[in-house]
């Protein structure tokens, strides 16, 4: 039986020797990275058991809620006439056919003929048309992206959707940071040292992935079993390489007994810091890719933002999403009916207006909170 590729750590032979700074940064760092790893992993298995259950169960009850939305905006549409109301409340009413039918429009499972019903309806009630609203509110995002980024597409913008002109201008951001680093001035003393660690760095992958081509090359094998065995070994070589991947390239070098842990502990100093150097980089990359797909995965599946969402805890998230689904969609189910009575309309009706204001009052304490804070700010810095 083969054994076991060695852990890559180092670990002084002599127990009175306590391992260095380097050498304990460079531990950290494999655990990290393999932490990294194993939490990438678990995405990409996870993530795709929760998408199979989420087009199975969710999506369809999901076309359920839409359709009862749909009827419950037509009831309150047939309400609206046949029902006695005061003012405050027959405005209260037309405010939620609107806020509801264009809300409907805007979700991305709604069909081309619901859509017209809405716009119809929309229209009706609002006295506007909704494409002419719709078309104004995407101007006003545009306008507002530029003013806030300080970035003028010109005549361009009238020709992009809101989303093409969000991606539009990242695009001119990004460059035009790329542009003011290629043209800064004399490069600082600080930055003549980094670049100086990064070439030693990347001289040190290069090194190792050297010695590793040297042992590896299968034309200069003449066992065949042995040649097919190399070139495996060598096509794993070049992709950590590719990648700058020194940790692959290490535990390669482990794996063929190239290295050993006596190796690793007669490391220089100098070599050291470059290596963990490296790892570093290949950590961030790592955890970089970790955040990506958790905050793709949250995006989605309109997951709140700033919860915490792992793979561990999916399945407990989609329970409880697919839960409340069925449960809005029972409950509108039941609000349809109870809506058909007067006295149940006008209480209701009184409640998204009682709703409204806490909302309202809530979004003037937070600009209030964000004047105060912006003050603070001012005279801190000014």
């Amino acid at each position: 039986m083969k054994n076991k590729t060695p852990e890559l750590s180092i670990t002084p032979v002599s127990r009175t020797k306590k391992p260095s700074a380097g050498q304990r940064k460079f531990n950290g760092l494999v655990k990290k990275i393999e932490k990294q790893r194993q939490m990438l992993q678990a995405w990409e298995t996870a993530a795709p058991l929760y998408i199979e259950r989420w087009r199975k169960e969710f999506l369809p009850l999901l076309d359920i809620f839409n359709q009862r939305s749909l009827e419950l905006v037509q009831t309150l549409d047939e309400l609206s006439e046949r029902i006695s109301l005061s003012k405050t409340d027959r405005h209260t009413l037309t405010q939620e056919i609107c806020a509801q039918t264009f809300s409907l429009i805007d979700s991305d499972n709604c069909s081309e003929e619901d859509k017209a019903t809405l716009k119809a309806l929309y229209n009706k009630h609002s006295g506007r048309d909704f494409d002419a609203d719709e078309s104004e509110d995407d101007e006003l995002f545009k306008q507002g992206l530029q003013e806030i980024y300080g970035v003028d597409l010109g005549d361009e913008i009238d020709t992009l959707s809101a989303e093409q002109a969000t991606q539009k201008i990242h695009e001119r951001l990004r460059a035009e940071h790329t542009a003011q680093q290629h043209s800064t001035g004399k490069k600082t003393a600080s930055h003549l040292r980094q670049e100086a660690d990064a070439a030693q760095a990347s001289q040190s992958v290069r090194e190792v992935y050297r010695k590793l081509a040297s042992a590896l090359h299968p034309d200069r094998e003449t066992d065949p079993d042995e040649r097919k065995r190399k070139t495996a070994l060598m096509q794993r070589v070049n992709h950590a390489y590719g990648e700058r991947n020194l940790l692959d390239l290490l535990q390669l070098q482990l794996e063929i007994e190239h290295i050993n842990a006596d190796t690793l502990e007669a490391l220089s100093a100098d070599r050291l810091k470059h290596y963990n150097q490296v790892l570093s980089e290949q950590l961030a990359k790592l955890e970089g890719e970790v955040f990506e797909m958790e905050l793709a995965f949250k995006q989605q599946f309109q997951l709140d933002p700033f919860d915490e969402v792992t793979p561990k805890n999916l399945a407990g998230k989609y329970r409880y999403q697919l839960n409340m689904l069925f449960n809005d969609t029972e409950g509108l189910k039941s609000l349809r009916e109870e809506l058909k009575a007067p006295k149940t309309l006008k209480a209701w009706l009184k409640e998204q207006r009682e709703y409204q204001k806490a909302m309202d009052a809530m979004d003037l304490e937070t600009d209030l909170l964000d004047e105060q804070f912006d003050d603070i700010a001012d005279k801190l810095f000014r």
